[in-house]
């Protein structure tokens, strides 16, 4: 379960990779529109372990399907939460493989792949991974924000690469 709840966080997060680690990357974060700099923003942001920066690439009303419950949240508060367990876990060594990144239009990009890190899981240091889908849609202000997210766990058996 709490293997379940790790995965859960991370797709919160990723989405979700170098967030820019200060306040010159979010800027670049507004102005670009470059689909494949967008996505590596947000995914950046998993690695700095603050919750608040990661959070930072969600819309405020995002929708959130976690691997650890079965309904969606737009509950802010809940997926802070979940991301900041998600971070206490010190998450590493972050990959995305099988990455897809679609420009749908000129405000929307959808990012899809599969991501793997490790995590403290109990005792121990455990290789995870999960598949993702997130929605990225760009605000008013220029800035892109996660508006839909969506992670699960792999099929029990499945090979992954």
């Amino acid at each position: 379960m709490r293997r379940l709840m790790l995965i859960a966080a991370i797709g919160l997060a990723l989405s979700a990779c170098e967030v820019q680690k200060n306040q010159e990357g979010s800027a670049a974060n507004a102005a670009s529109d470059d689909p494949a700099a967008i996505v590596a923003a947000v995914e950046d942001s998993w690695r700095s372990g603050s919750a608040e920066t990661a959070m930072a690439h969600y819309a405020p009303d995002a929708v959130v399907f976690s691997t650890g419950s079965l309904a969606p949240t737009s509950d802010r508060n809940v997926v802070t939460r979940e991301t900041a367990g998600f971070m206490a876990m010190k998450p590493a060594d972050f990959t995305v493989t099988e990455r897809n990144t679609q420009k749908l239009d000129d405000d929307t990009i959808v990012s899809s792949g599969i991501v793997g890190f490790t995590a403290q899981v109990g005792p121990a240091r455990q290789m995870l991974r999960a598949r993702f889908t997130q929605v990225l849609q760009k605000q008013p202000d220029r800035r892109w924000l996660i508006v839909h997210e969506h992670m699960s766990l792999p099929p029990a058996g499945a090979p992954l690469p």
